[in-house]
């Protein structure tokens, strides 16, 4: 299935967990700016889609909600999506906050070690959690 995609090996043989996004975030490759939809992400790299197909090695910085800007390198590449590894991995608790907060499905907060976040939400259920704009 990903045959095709420049650069990819051992996909069967992942860091950490890959966990699904649907999120507009800010990107810079090169001196250009452009919005991406950020696909999914691990606390080791991403995949976003949205700009044309870039260069293994190339350098591109996300703009990930509420935190310093990430630096990443491309390594592969298909038509408008590519995979990233981030320069410095993300750490545990900023990669469960962000899931927790945008993933698809908002994976169970306890799953990922957020339990007062689920506490709070149990003990109040009429206020809805805050959200973040992208």
């Amino acid at each position: 299935m990903f045959d095709e995609f420049d650069g990819v090996e051992h996909l069967n043989h992942r860091r950490a967990r890959r966990v699904g996004f649907e999120l507009p975030v800010r990107c810079k490759h090169g001196v250009t700016r452009s919005t991406v939809m950020l696909k999914d992400m691990t606390t080791h790299g991403a995949r976003i889609e949205g700009i044309p197909r870039q260069r293994i090695g190339d350098t591109i910085t996300l703009f990930l909600p509420e935190l310093a800007p990430k630096v990443a390198l491309v390594v592969w590449s298909k038509d408008k999506t590519s995979g990233l590894e981030f320069e410095l991995p993300l750490h545990e608790n900023v990669f469960a906050n962000l899931v927790a907060d945008f993933a698809i499905g908002h994976l169970q907060r306890l799953e990922i070690g957020r339990p007062e976040t689920d506490a709070a939400a149990k003990a109040d259920p009429q206020v809805p959690p805050t959200r973040h704009a992208a």
